[in-house]
């Protein structure tokens, strides 16, 4: 498994990349930045918020593997499972409270890490 960073030509914002997504993860909350990331088909945002750092990936044809939530947890957040807050179905609490993709999305997963 490769974890590749997707460059950037233009200063976006990151709602621009996932409107419904990041408005159902921060909502009105800040972000001092964010980095996206490839992980095999897997698009992954990086996000720190201030008080934590939360990783979003995002897989359009298949559901995401337990080998690679662990390894993103140990490669952008160095540390291991049992220190993050692992939201599974996404997915499915989002379109119960309204939300609806422009693309299809196969599987959203939230890894949360607070940030002392």
């Amino acid at each position: 498994m490769k974890l590749i960073e997707t460059s950037m030509n233009k200063n976006l914002d990151l709602e621009y990349f996932y409107p419904n997504i990041t408005k159902y993860v921060f909502g009105q909350k800040a972000i001092k930045f964010f980095k996206l990331y490839a992980l095999d088909r897997t698009q992954i945002i990086y996000a720190d918020a201030f008080d934590k750092i939360d990783i979003i990936m995002i897989n359009t044809k298949k559901k995401i593997t337990k080998h690679e939530i662990d390894f993103a947890i140990k490669r952008l957040l160095h540390t291991t499972r049992e220190n993050v807050e692992i939201t599974i179905d996404v997915k499915k609490q989002m379109e119960r409270k309204g939300y609806s993709f422009s693309a299809p999305r196969k599987d959203i997963i939230v890894i949360q890490q607070n940030i002392e």
